[in-house]
């Protein structure tokens, strides 16, 4: 493996572990935000890697976080707000690192 595929898998894996703390910091900024994956500048995904972050945010993180009123996830709109919640000191959802 090259530096540069080190390097993306490692941003891959670093972006699909911390997408929850990331939607819960950009709701403490702002009322509502897009749902998109939340990727630092300075992280480089390939596609197939996006691809399966955007799966992810979809089908795990969002639902993960709206199960426990952290966040209302609204799909028509494509949109997250925060939930009743937001702000109570409650743990985000416990993840495995198998993940």
């Amino acid at each position: 493996m090259n530096e540069q595929t080190a390097s993306s898998r490692e941003d891959f894996q670093t972006a699909l572990r911390t997408q929850q703390e990331r939607i819960v910091a950009a709701l403490a900024a702002e009322e509502t935000i897009d749902a998109t994956p939340i990727v630092r500048d300075d992280e480089t995904l390939s596609s197939e890697e996006y691809v399966t972050l955007v799966y992810e945010f979809y089908h795990v993180h969002l639902p993960e976080l709206q199960s426990v009123g952290v966040i209302k996830f609204n799909r028509r709109e494509e949109t997250v707000r925060r939930g009743t919640h937001f702000g109570s000191g409650r743990p985000l959802p416990n993840r495995g690192d198998d993940r």
